[in-house]
């Protein structure tokens, strides 16, 4: 993976967003970078984002001046140790938020889904009365005969 480095004011803040090490190194030609980044400049480590539970969500409160490069917030670029790294923060859904989600899927499957399936709560989605073969093959659910067909 390339090295990312941040720009860094003189209270130790991150200015901007990451830049890819070649950038840096064209903007700084004479620097010797085996010593380190050049003067203004901390390492930056990319964090890949959490997955969430079906009853999570990213903290809309965090990263909104860096949300542009996604599409929420819940993102901060923090000091940790030496090294700046993406932070991302999750917070549990409230009781009323996870009924809402689940009417909207409820809502959703009674216009497009299948009678015979079940709502899982735990999960937040229905599941097929029977479990779909885990061999290589392409299946679609036939409601007729509740059963996974292979598609051919």
């Amino acid at each position: 993976m390339a090295r990312l480095y941040i720009k860094i004011d003189e209270n130790n803040n991150c200015v901007d967003h990451p830049h890819f090490e070649s950038n840096v190194r064209a903007l700084y030609p004479e620097h010797d970078f085996t010593s380190g980044p050049p003067s203004g400049w901390k390492e930056f480590v990319r964090v890949s984002p959490p997955v969430l539970g079906a009853y999570q969500k990213f903290d809309e409160t965090k990263g909104s001046d860096i949300a542009i490069a996604f599409l929420h917030n819940g993102l901060e670029y923090k000091l940790v140790g030496d090294v700046f790294k993406d932070v991302w923060t999750v917070l549990d859904m409230t009781d009323a938020e996870k009924l809402e989600k689940q009417n909207a899927v409820k809502n959703d499957w009674a216009e497009n889904g299948f009678s015979s399936w079940t709502f899982n709560e735990d999960t937040c989605t229905y599941e097929a009365p029977v479990a779909k073969p885990t061999d290589d093959k392409v299946y679609r659910w036939d409601e007729t005969t509740t059963s996974w067909v292979e598609v051919v």
